[in-house]
């Protein structure tokens, strides 16, 4: 007799386990890619220095002193005074900085407006 109730008693916690529903998410705001992701201000470096301050660009030096990005605190600092310019002509849509070579990737730009977002990290 027990070996015969053996069966209906496994159909029976099998079925229920299978008829539980799952818990509705969470309806708050999804998280993006920026809510989550760590930019480094030492990536955000090596990333202007291999576009803005090679040849005689934003590096201290020649006609582009007033936008010099030769250091981290130099960068911060432009950034703090030229925050919405900055955007609109290195990472907006219509980004037209840097003026010759090839321009940022979209994730690139992402990544650049991110680290601006999250308040400059170290």
């Amino acid at each position: 007799m027990k070996t015969a109730l053996f069966p209906l008693v496994l159909m029976f916690f099998v079925y229920s386990c299978t008829a539980e529903q799952a818990p509705k998410p969470d309806p708050g705001i999804a998280p993006n890619a920026c809510d989550t992701a760590v930019i480094t201000s030492d990536y955000i470096m090596t990333t202007i220095s291999s576009k803005c301050t090679n040849g005689a660009c934003h590096k201290g030096t020649g006609n582009f002193v007033v936008s010099d990005f030769s250091t981290l605190a130099k960068l911060k600092t432009y950034l703090n005074a030229n925050e919405a310019l900055f955007r609109e002509r290195v990472t907006g849509p219509n980004a037209d900085m840097p003026p010759r070579g090839e321009k940022f990737s979209q994730g690139t730009r992402d990544s650049i407006n991110c680290w601006l977002s999250h308040g400059m990290p170290e």
